[in-house]
């Protein structure tokens, strides 16, 4: 079956599949990869063919994100406006191309770790003068709502503890990268959430070749009203993201008719609409087992088992937690979950 009836047959099951879900059938899901590395900065191939290569694996989307450092001969910004061209060149109705830059190597007082900038209209070499992380957290402020960011390979004490937070640069920083070569960040994810951050998990393979684009599984997916950049990114900076280790994984959560990402302001209870599916149904290893809803740290609330390719649950709690998120268990994965979703924040409003 060819990859445009397979895509047509699978959004519409997911059409099917969702009448409890009020609003759900405005958001589809779409799967690529974050994080990668050509000969522009300390990896193998162009832009042009690591775009390519994700065309013919079947990704939705793949962002280019080379280190701007003063260091590697292929930083220079013509070279930026060359991986621009080849991913309005590789982008068509059925794939989106995306550029940024991974701002890295901040060895400065005031913090380290390395974070990606996506659709950034230039670059900041961290290790420019005077540049520090809340440097860079602000400058990324002024970048606009078309840009969002996320933390790199992080662990509980990278950003100096996940310090500096304001309600301004809060808001550029969108993801975190909870899947990293094959690596699971969870405890660096809880750390950022208990500090405050608003982030959701996503997964990057930070592709320092093209072999992962065909041989690696693991997928960030993004709930978007259409394949187009500028959905892509307004998904991306709204928080409608998370990561699975399955490729086609497809993962809806709302609470009090609000989709993951959001923010709910003192609500009396929290009403909770989950729906998962995968459509390789043909797949025994695929089959949805178990999912559980997680509060502060990481505190298991409340679980369902399944044991079928679509699971759906509803369920309404006391608004006792700050954030919560899914994790999704399936039957091949033996070893943790298979997906984290994006948070729903409540914020409490003194008064009220």
């Amino acid at each position: 079956m060819n990859r445009t009836k397979t895509r047509y047959i699978i959004a519409l099951t997911v059409l099917v599949l969702l009448p409890t879900l009020a609003g759900a059938e405005e958001y589809h899901c779409y799967f690529g990869n974050t994080h990668a590395h050509s000969t522009f900065s300390d990896g193998k191939g162009t832009p042009a063919e690591h775009f390519q290569l994700a065309k013919e694996a079947g990704y939705d989307f793949y962002a280019m994100t080379d280190h701007a450092l003063a260091k590697y001969k292929g930083y220079k910004p013509e070279n930026y406006e060359t991986t621009k061209r080849a991913a309005g060149q590789a982008t068509d109705s059925k794939f989106v191309a995306l550029v940024g830059f991974e701002f890295s190597e901040n060895d400065g007082p005031k913090g380290t770790g390395h974070l990606n900038v996506l659709n950034s209209a230039s670059t900041l070499d961290a290790t420019g003068p005077k540049v520090t992380l809340p440097v860079f957290y602000d400058w990324l402020a002024t970048q606009g709502p078309t840009v969002a960011a996320s933390f790199n390979h992080p662990a509980p004490a990278t950003y100096n503890g996940f310090a500096y937070l304001t309600d301004k640069r809060r808001e550029g920083i969108t993801m975190y990268e909870m899947i990293n070569s094959r690596a699971l960040r969870y405890p660096g994810f809880l750390k950022a959430l208990n500090e405050g951050w608003r982030v959701a998990p996503m997964a990057g393979q930070d592709n320092h070749s093209t072999w992962g684009i065909q041989n690696l599984a693991y997928r960030t997916g993004v709930l978007a009203q259409s394949l187009t950049r500028e959905n892509i990114m307004e998904a991306m900076r709204a928080r409608r993201v998370y990561c699975t280790w399955d490729k086609n994984l497809h993962l809806w959560f709302r609470a009090n008719g609000r989709i993951m990402g959001s923010v709910l302001s003192n609500p009396a209870s929290v009403s909770f609409s989950v729906w998962v599916s995968d459509p390789d149904t043909s797949e025994p290893k695929d089959r949805i087992t178990r999912v559980e809803l997680v509060g502060e740290n990481g505190k298991l609330l409340r679980w369902k088992d399944f044991s079928a390719h679509t699971a759906s649950w509803e369920i309404t709690l006391p608004p006792t937690q700050k954030y919560y998120f899914l994790l999704v268990y399936c039957a091949d994965k033996k070893d943790g979950p298979t997906a984290y979703s994006a948070p729903i924040w409540v914020e409490r409003r003194p008064g009220k």
